[in-house]
């Protein structure tokens, strides 16, 4: 069944979701810390408010207490540590600062009537039932006006952008499915706990907001259903794939970094990518030293024409013509000008035609005066009239 998860990772990488979902690769999952502090900080929540469940309160020094137990339960030293100026006491730290100031801001924690506590919930996404989700909650609380308040804990060492709240999916999804299980509920209301911060952020969505929701994720799910290729989409998140020494992208860099150097550099690839680099380097130079040679006979060329009087240059089988054109320059990029010029096509319904500001473009509809007379005569504050000259190159004709 699919879950917010399950969704992300395709969206992330469809050939992990392939190597995950679909082939079911086995692989050794290696945690790294922060998932580490992640799930020790949620189980000691959750032991705070299911004891409260059966009101008991739980002191600060209890779950402080319960926490360092999890945190030895559960350590292995394999767990990753990317950050290597840091190291686990560092992270124990934080987590027992999390859970100090979460529940030194809460208590004595009679902030509504607890409904659920890591629920598993269905999301329908459609009348027929032909489109299912799961997915698990970390708390469910009923407001005394009688909201539905969903409840999710966040670790990250960042404050999200504000987008990142509009736009989140997990919890939306959540609030569909609480919907449909409590039909009594006034309106949902989705809470993020970012602890590192000691912040609570909250949004609500519409009803059209979840039905476009609803269809969006359809979508997305008949998009899955319809991959026959899952193509590997490469970004930062490959340092953390555990699918990565089977991955495409990645595979024959694992085949070839263990070997020592003489077999390395005797590997077939490694010979064939050493020897493109060298050639591709080369004909980048030999690009280079043609458009530096060109611009000086260019320039040459218009001295020659211009001494002489001329305006075609004849060589024994080429001639050039030199033509003399008038060219609108614009303001320069990042200039005050630029950004002025930027909003007046903008004030005027124009920046769609030069979106970008593509002067080529902009030049066209000038010298074509495309638009009416007024704006062009607006436009005329930021053009300036530089007279240029290009050559054109071409065969000479046999008279005969």
């Amino acid at each position: 069944m699919y879950s917010h998860s399950r969704l992300s990772c395709y969206e992330q990488c469809p050939q992990k979701y392939k190597l995950q979902y679909i082939d079911k690769v086995e692989t050794e999952v290696e945690e790294n810390i922060e998932a580490f502090l992640g799930s020790r900080v949620h189980e000691t929540l959750e032991k705070l408010y299911r004891d409260l469940g059966y009101q008991k309160v739980d002191t600060l020094d209890e779950l402080l207490e319960f926490f360092h137990d999890e945190w030895k339960k559960n350590w292995d030293d394999s767990i990753v540590i990317v950050k290597e100026e840091y190291g686990p006491e560092n992270y124990l730290k934080m987590g027992e600062k999390f859970i100090n100031d979460y529940y030194n801001k809460y208590k004595p924690f009679d902030q509504g009537r607890m409904i659920s506590l890591e629920e598993r919930i269905l999301i329908k996404l459609d009348d027929s039932g032909d489109y299912k989700l799961q997915g698990f909650i970390d708390r469910v609380m009923e407001s005394e006006e009688g909201y539905y308040e969903v409840h999710d804990y966040k670790t990250n060492s960042r404050l999200p952008l504000p987008e990142y709240i509009e736009n989140d999916r997990q919890l939306a999804l959540y609030a569909i499915g609480i919907k449909e299980r409590y039909p009594d509920v006034k309106d949902v209301k989705l809470i993020w706990h970012f602890l590192a911060f000691g912040k609570e952020i909250d949004s609500t969505r519409t009803d059209e907001e979840l039905e476009e929701l609803k269809k969006n994720t359809i979508q997305l799910i008949d998009k899955i259903e319809g991959d026959e290729k899952f193509v590997a989409s490469p970004s930062l998140l490959c340092d953390w794939c555990e699918f990565k020494p089977i991955c495409r992208q990645w595979s024959h860099l694992y085949m070839i970094k263990e070997k020592p150097e003489n077999e390395y550099l005797g590997d077939p690839g490694v010979k064939l990518v050493n020897r493109y680099a060298e050639l591709t380097q080369k004909k980048k130079q030999v690009t280079l030293d043609l458009y530096a040679e060109i611009e000086k006979l260019e320039e040459a060329l218009i001295n020659f024409a211009e001494k002489e009087g001329v305006d075609v240059v004849f060589g024994s089988k080429n001639k050039v013509k030199i033509k003399e054109t008038e060219q609108n320059k614009f303001p320069s990029k990042h200039s005050k000008e630029r950004e002025r010029l930027i909003q007046l096509l903008k004030d005027h319904g124009k920046w769609d035609e030069v979106i970008q500001l593509d002067t080529a473009a902009l030049n066209k509809i000038i010298q074509e005066k495309q638009w009416n007379s007024e704006l062009l005569d607006v436009l005329k504050d930021y053009v300036k009239h530089e007279q240029s000259k290009r050559l054109y190159l071409s065969k000479i004709k046999n008279d005969s």
